[in-house]
């Protein structure tokens, strides 16, 4: 029977893993408004501004320690490279699809890394679960089409790269346990990020958001408060108590709530091929985390 303490963060973790969902569809509104870098800055730091408070209410130390600050600052450029593609690929590709692809790579490949990463034995299971997973992501991206044109023009480039970048911020937090508060270690990833995200939109206007209008700015606080403040900072909270493999296997909510808001939202369709790969993906999952 599951603790009350384990309960919480099992229920924190759903509820941030469908404001996961939801992003993908505000991401793709947020895109038709300006270019990636330019909506990474104010995403970090509408995010690091919104998590400030809960830190002082908490009385929890802003002071990092000199020893940690290649680890924020690793997770922080890891976290820059994930969003970067992750808006770049529902820019030109579909948010449904985007949402089911990631997410269902996600645990897939952070068990490939991290059994290779710290020379992990792999169960037959486990086995099993990446063989399930690498079919999910063929049938998502439709690979019988596969071709350099066909993998940028769909996003499926990006959305693959983005899931590879997402694999490194979860291992990565997953050796931030004891090390520090998750409050701290969300806050600084944030702000690091914002920096770092600064010179990459040197030729854009930085000022230009505030001329977008009200459908731009629901969706971006959306982004940067909910998705991110607060699912961000919950599934480090997991990545670090229940490790790596287990907090990523919360991501398979993530691919139905993600296709469920993109089709109602952005009326977009699905495809045959998305919803077999999402079946086979959210099996992968299961098995992983079985």
């Amino acid at each position: 029977m599951l603790s009350r303490k384990d309960l919480t963060l099992n229920i924190l973790m759903v509820l941030a893993m469908l404001s996961w969902g939801l992003s993908w569809t505000n991401a793709k509104l947020v895109g038709q408004y300006g270019d990636a870098p330019l909506i990474m800055v104010w995403r970090f730091l509408l995010a690091a501004i919104s998590i400030a408070p809960i830190l002082l209410l908490a009385k929890i130390s802003f002071i990092i320690e000199k020893n940690n600050l290649l680890l924020i600052f690793s997770n922080s450029l890891f976290m820059v490279s994930y969003n970067y593609f992750y808006f770049r690929g529902t820019q030109v590709g579909l948010a449904g699809a985007g949402g089911v692809l990631v997410t269902t790579l996600n645990p897939v490949l952070t068990l490939l890394i991290s059994t290779v990463i710290y020379n992990t034995r792999i169960s037959k299971k486990d086995i099993f679960g990446l063989a399930f997973g690498l079919i999910s992501g063929a049938f998502i991206i439709r690979i019988w089409e596969l071709d350099i044109t066909s993998l940028l023009q769909s996003g499926n480039l990006f959305f693959i790269l983005a899931s590879i970048s997402w694999v490194c911020v979860t291992i990565t937090t997953s050796n931030s346990k004891g090390r520090l508060s998750f409050m701290s270690y969300s806050f600084w990833s944030f702000a690091f990020a914002f920096i770092l995200s600064i010179p990459l939109a040197h030729e854009q206007n930085l000022l230009s958001v505030f001329e977008f209008d009200w459908i731009f700015w629901i969706n971006l606080l959306f982004l940067s408060c909910i998705a991110m403040s607060f699912g961000t900072s919950i599934y480090f909270l997991a990545s670090s108590e229940l490790g790596p493999k287990q907090a990523s296997a919360y991501i398979f909510l993530v691919p139905l709530t993600a296709m469920g808001f993109a089709m109602v939202l952005l009326l977009e369709h699905l495809h045959t091929s998305t919803l077999i790969g999402g079946v086979f993906g959210i099996y992968a999952v299961y098995l992983i985390n079985k």
